[in-house]
């Protein structure tokens, strides 16, 4: 048993001595997949494994016990107020606050002098992530100094251009030359205007400009390095998951359709993507050199790619995204669901790539088009504050949910997943909670998702 510290909001964990455990770090939108890896150890060492989930959500309950959230914004904002209030941290700060927590420290070496061995299973691999190069520590995931590398989006697109089929753009070392170069960039692209920072995801650090006067209006910006690329009005956005081996073996998942809003903010997937089959083809296979070409420099483990397709068909690469995507439990559903029984997992698949530099010989990937499992997610992100009326408790587990629709009979269902819980402050930008929709047929899904939307919305009242 341990004891909380100051530096942690909320902490259950309590270990049993007959159990090894793995620790992992990020967002409560992926701490499902901990199941698959839980499940994955068991098998490869043949004893016990759970997990402790080191996560930043400030919610009223949390889906499992050994939970410890560190949040330093939430923690003041309950000292100064006595109020509850959920607010997103960034990646990187909350891997260098976890480094540094002499609660996590403590348990680190705790369960190494334990175990002999701990595995961590992360989101997002990052420099930040600094005990996990402490002696016995095994990360479950890419180096963090080469995904921090690759999830610039300069660096992708220099090394890329070759490989993938990459919009027109022009680097801006500044705000003084971006400004500079906005007057010809808008005459020659009179479709629009990306503009992104290198680091930017789901819509931060990003925006579309149409015009001079569009683009006055975000000055004054931060002082950095800038890119602008040519808009491409289009009707698809599909993203590809996949997980790197080494430079030769690269397994390709599956193909889902985001919903983006706003032209950049990213709002959820559906699969299967209604692409043709042709093009589903091709952009697998621009997935798969990618892959390659991140194994050649010491890529190990699951990534991303997002595409966009004209509406005559032209296929354009967006970005890598060097780390799991949102959609990643959803994959790992549809994977355990449609592939034969003793088919490596995507947790499994990383586990080899990260610690075996290769992929596991029976691995399988899908072939046929899907017919029979359809699914679809929303995350609900408030633009203001507001403040929640009640809690949406989780009615069934994700994982349960698909096997259900696809072996049970059942023809569709519609769950609301980490919604915040009552009497809670929500801050702009942050998740309020997620819908997920699963079922037989692809039209069903519209509907309930608006449900689940409506919902969340209706959880919520006022500002905080």
């Amino acid at each position: 048993m341990l004891s909380q510290q100051d530096d942690v909001l909320f902490s259950d964990v309590r270990l049993q001595e007959d159990t090894d455990y793995f620790i992992y770090i990020g967002e409560l939108k992926t701490d499902g997949l901990n199941e698959f890896v839980k499940e994955n150890l068991s098998k490869i060492h043949q004893k016990k494994f759970d997990y402790i989930s080191v996560i930043p959500d400030v919610m009223e309950s949390y889906p499992h016990r050994n939970v410890l959230v560190i949040n330093p914004l939430a923690s003041t904002l309950l000292a100064q107020t006595r109020k509850k209030f959920s607010c997103r941290i960034s990646p990187g700060d909350f891997a260098g606050v976890v480094s540094y927590s002499s609660t996590v420290l403590d348990l680190v070496r705790f369960l190494v002098r334990k175990q002999g061995r701990l595995y961590v299973h992360v989101f997002e691999s990052l420099p930040e992530l600094t005990f996990t190069r402490m002696p016995g520590v095994v990360l479950l995931g890419p180096n963090g100094q080469v995904a921090s590398m690759w999830n610039n989006k300069l660096y992708q697109l220099q090394m890329l251009k070759d490989t993938v089929p990459v919009i027109d753009y022009k680097i801006c070392s500044g705000v003084r030359e971006m400004v500079g170069s906005m007057d010809e960039a808008v005459r020659a692209w009179p479709d629009g205007v990306f503009v992104s920072r290198p680091y930017s995801a789901a819509g931060t650090n990003s925006f579309i400009v149409r015009s001079i006067e569009d683009f006055n209006k975000q000055l004054p910006l931060p002082q950095s390095t800038y890119f602008i690329s040519r808009y491409v009005p289009h009707e698809f956005d599909p993203t590809v998951l996949g997980v790197v081996g080494n430079e030769d073996d690269v397994f390709i998942a599956a193909i889902a359709d985001q919903e983006i809003e706003g032209g950049n903010m990213f709002r959820g997937s559906t699969f299967p993507s209604v692409l043709p089959f042709k093009e589903q083809l091709e952009i697998k296979e621009h997935t798969r050199m990618v892959g390659r070409v991140l194994g050649r420099s010491g890529y190990r483990g699951i990534f991303g790619c997002d595409y966009i397709v004209s509406k005559d068909g032209e296929i354009f690469f967006v970005e890598v995204n060097a780390r799991k995507q949102g959609t990643t439990m959803e994959m790992c559903c549809t994977l355990e669901n449609l592939l034969p029984e003793e088919s490596p997992s995507l947790m499994e698949l990383e586990y080899y790539a990260v610690t075996q530099n290769r992929l596991p010989s029976n691995k399988v990937e899908i072939k046929e088009a899907i017919s029979d499992l359809y699914w679809r997610t929303y995350n609900f992100k408030v633009d203001r504050e507001v403040m929640t009326r009640y809690f949406l408790p989780l009615e069934e587990d994700e994982r349960e949910l698909f096997r259900q629709v696809r072996k049970n009979g059942i023809e569709h269902k519609m769950i609301i997943l980490e919604h915040v819980g009552h009497g809670c402050s929500v801050k702009p930008g942050t998740f309020l909670g997620r819908v997920l929709a699963v079922s037989r047929t692809r039209e069903i899904l519209d509907r309930e998702i608006r449900q689940g939307r409506r919902l969340l919305e209706e959880s919520i009242t006022g500002t905080g």
